[in-house]
């Protein structure tokens, strides 16, 4: 006869999938103290972190995600290029994402102007077109 233990049973993901691990892509980052205590972050909190190199940068998000259906791009970025930095996270809860956030100000870090959450829209867009859009934003916000 199997008996189900009902006592220790976790309600609260009960008929749910779990939460997929959050995810991010990193972008120009320099290897300074800076970068060490934000990586030493991602690492505690269980975050996938990848660096994006100048060769993936007309990937769509969705292929440097590696969320299936999607293919990388055969066109490679010929001069174009950026500087700064930037990041895209994926699967952060809200509590994640406050808490990553609150991060930098606790540590006093300087904040990554450049940063986004993958979207459905997103999802489809190279990091050079996600790069333009963002410092747009920026740009009018200032």
């Amino acid at each position: 006869m199997n008996t189900f233990d009902f006592h220790n049973m976790n309600l609260s993901t009960l008929g749910r999938a779990p939460a997929p691990k959050p995810q991010i892509l990193l972008y120009h980052f320099s290897q300074d103290e800076r970068t060490r205590q934000i990586r030493r972050y991602l690492r505690r909190a269980d975050v996938d972190v990848r660096e994006v190199p100048a060769s993936d940068l007309f990937h769509p998000l969705g292929y440097l995600f590696e969320i299936p259906g999607f293919s990388p791009c055969s066109r490679f970025p010929m001069g174009e290029n950026f500087s700064e930095e930037m990041l895209v996270m994926k699967d952060f809860s809200n509590s994640q994402m406050d808490a990553f956030l609150q991060f930098f100000r606790d540590n006093q870090l300087k904040n990554v102007n450049l940063k986004a959450v993958l979207t459905p829209v997103t999802v489809h867009w190279n990091s050079m077109e996600l790069y333009r859009e963002l410092k747009k934003e920026h740009q009018e916000l200032r």
